[in-house]
């Protein structure tokens, strides 16, 4: 609670700039793991490795891994994206009657530092580089994984450094996590945008006070609890929306 307690006050005087704010312009974005990365290939792994049931597989194994990662934030403890991956893959094959050995688990998971970019991404990058935007990550994900996916996708030059949970030791949509973007960048939240791949890290991002766009790749419903993305869309364009 205490560290709560701190972001608060770290954030109460930004939150009351937020109308003064809205005029300038977005010098930074800040952006979840997955908006660059194609987290399919980890449900592509899973259907691999158990080909007659891994898609209902690979959807217990994100519903758990997200109910996990909330579980600790709200109890103030934390294990990391992969640890807890791990947790959460063991349990939902096991419930599922699915055996799986550590070593299979291992190499899932590992899947994740071994993502594909987006067909978009490197071009909308380099743009916004071009254009000095400052990129950096604040995802889930910890840096190395971050760090290599970046690499493999020949982006490694266009990021600062990643901004892991791993630092805060807690999950979005915890307003420490979100906190991380104005303490990294030296700016205000509105000068960042926050560029989101779940719809529920838009809602999030939102209420820390960030201007934030949605990119909703897999094309699913938007939150009904408001506020609204102030950009939405299928792709990267949306981020260009935002900057407008």
């Amino acid at each position: 609670m205490a560290a709560f307690s701190a972001v608060r006050k770290a954030v109460a005087s930004p939150l009351r700039a937020v109308a003064k704010d809205e005029a300038r312009p977005i010098r930074a974005l800040a952006f979840d793991g997955f908006t660059i990365f194609d987290p399919r290939a980890v449900s592509a792994a899973v259907v691999s490795a158990v080909p007659d049931r891994g898609a209902a597989l690979a959807g217990a194994w994100t519903n758990k891994l997200f109910a996990l990662s909330w579980l600790e934030t709200a109890a103030g403890r934390y294990s990391g994206f992969g640890r807890l991956a791990d947790a959460a893959l063991d349990f939902s094959a096991q419930a599922m009657g699915i055996a799986l050995t550590p070593a299979i688990r291992r190499d899932l998971v590992a899947v994740f530092g071994q993502l594909p970019a987006w067909p978009d991404a490197a071009a909308a990058l380099e743009r916004w580089r071009s254009a000095g935007i400052r990129l950096a990550f604040l995802s889930n994900l910890e840096a190395d994984v971050l760090i290599a996916n970046t690499r493999r996708n020949g982006l490694g030059g266009l990021f600062e450094t990643p901004l892991s949970t791993d630092r805060v030791r807690a999950f979005k949509p915890s307003p420490c996590a979100y906190a991380m973007g104005p303490a990294h960048f030296g700016l205000t939240m509105q000068e960042i945008g926050f560029v989101a791949f779940g719809g529920w890290d838009a809602l999030g991002a939102r209420w820390f006070g960030y201007r934030t766009a949605w990119i909703n790749r897999l094309g699913v419903p938007e939150e009904t609890l408001s506020p609204h993305p102030d950009s939405a869309g299928p792709d990267l364009a949306a981020v260009d929306r935002l900057l407008r």
